[in-house]
């Protein structure tokens, strides 16, 4: 999983540092040279898709994602195992039937089409969905096995 989340942390860096320049371009070519590049903003709406779903697996991974816990916190530790699982279960199913199934439909269906700045295939730009769907279940099931070592311990 640590090399996972180094894999992770430094292609966001790179997309962010990517972007940054980008938008340095994109208000460069704007203001300065009163011709703004037609492809930036392309650009940096695929990028900025990209890591956000790059991102929300690395958030979880990581557990820095957005959690409530204001009902979980009175739970004891029993009950707040049996949550936790119930949880990644439920994380699993989506992340399995929505994010990879549905985004290799997504993917599939978007075949022969170009984007309009970059003309480049669109089975680029929505290959994030089911890749981060495959990261999800990745994480979801280590998860998942250690939620389940601590129930047997707890027995």
């Amino acid at each position: 999983m640590k090399l996972l989340n180094k894999i992770l942390e430094t292609v966001l860096a790179v997309v962010v540092a990517v972007m940054v320049i980008g938008c340095f371009w994109q208000v460069f070519t704007r203001f300065i040279l009163n011709s703004p590049s037609k492809y930036t903003e392309e650009l940096l709406r695929y990028l900025l898709i990209w890591m956000t779903m790059l991102g929300v697996p690395y958030a979880y991974g990581k557990e820095r994602h957005l959690s409530i816990n204001l009902f979980t916190r009175s739970f004891d530790k029993r009950d707040s195992l049996m949550t936790k699982i119930g949880i990644e279960i439920l994380i699993l199913f989506l992340s399995l039937f929505v994010m990879v199934a549905g985004g290799f439909m997504v993917t599939s269906n978007s075949a022969g089409q170009i984007s309009p700045a970059l003309h480049m295939p669109m089975e680029l730009y929505y290959a994030c969905v089911p890749i981060s769907g495959i990261l999800m279940v990745i994480y979801s099931v280590t998860r998942l096995t250690g939620f389940s070592k601590q129930w047997k311990e707890e027995k």
